[in-house]
């Protein structure tokens, strides 16, 4: 027969389930906030969007915003940081079929590049991010990867991995935020990132326009196989 010790240690074992509903509507209304702050941005013509826009698309209050994010700029910067890592998420059956390091980063580098060209509001949420220096990102954590690879196999030459990684990181960045404000000719603007990235990594020029010219003509081949419907690389 149970005791009234036994049965209040029981209970006491028991998940509470009014927290974990709890924790599951913070989610919600978090995720809520973010798509709103998306759609708000997207939509905003001629004036920058203030934290009134984002409860009224939400439909929350301002103390619950308050009660997710201190500010606009956080819940950007969150938001930036979900659109990153969803990016390196979405391209990996591009980009993670390729074998060799100087591909990879060059393909990885222009793709980034390529949906800042195509996609002004996803490049603006992205520069406002702290891409460079956040080491949980897991563009970061790939690109470390591949220049770590590519220096052990001799395609790279550079001293600090660490350094390197950091000014690749800011480098996308900086070519993210002027392909979203728009230049003159994205594509040959996209050649001479890629170019340069390459040459900051210690490779040879005839390497680097190797790599250049891959980049381009691999996601031009890519996507055209899914015009045709294709789905193999």
């Amino acid at each position: 027969m149970a005791t009234k010790e036994s049965v209040a240690r029981n209970a006491s074992a028991r998940p509470d389930h009014r927290v974990e509903v709890a924790a599951k509507k913070r989610a919600l209304t978090r995720a809520r906030l973010l798509e709103a702050t998306m759609k708000v941005f997207a939509e905003a013509h001629g004036r920058a969007p203030v934290i009134e826009d984002v409860v009224r698309e939400a439909g929350v209050s301002r103390g619950t915003f308050y009660l997710h994010f201190l500010s606009l700029d956080e819940v950007l910067h969150a938001l930036a940081l979900a659109q990153s890592d969803r990016m390196t998420t979405d391209i990996l059956p591009i980009y993670d079929v390729l074998k060799e390091p100087w591909q990879r980063f060059a393909v990885g580098f222009r793709l980034f590049l390529l949906r800042a060209a195509t996609d002004p509001v996803w490049a603006s949420f992205i520069t406002r991010s702290s891409m460079p220096s956040n080491n949980k990102l897991l563009v970061r954590d790939y690109m470390q990867e591949d220049l770590r690879k590519g220096r052990e196999e001799g395609q790279f030459s550079f001293g600090d991995l660490d350094v390197a990684v950091d000014f690749m990181m800011g480098a996308s960045v900086s070519g993210i935020g002027a392909l979203g404000l728009g230049v003159a000719d994205p594509e040959a603007y996209m050649d001479e990132c890629v170019r340069m990235g390459l040459t900051g990594l210690g490779c040879s020029s005839r390497h680097c326009e190797r790599g250049v010219k891959f980049s381009r003509e691999y996601l031009s081949g890519w996507a055209n196989r899914r015009a045709c419907g294709e789905s193999s690389v």
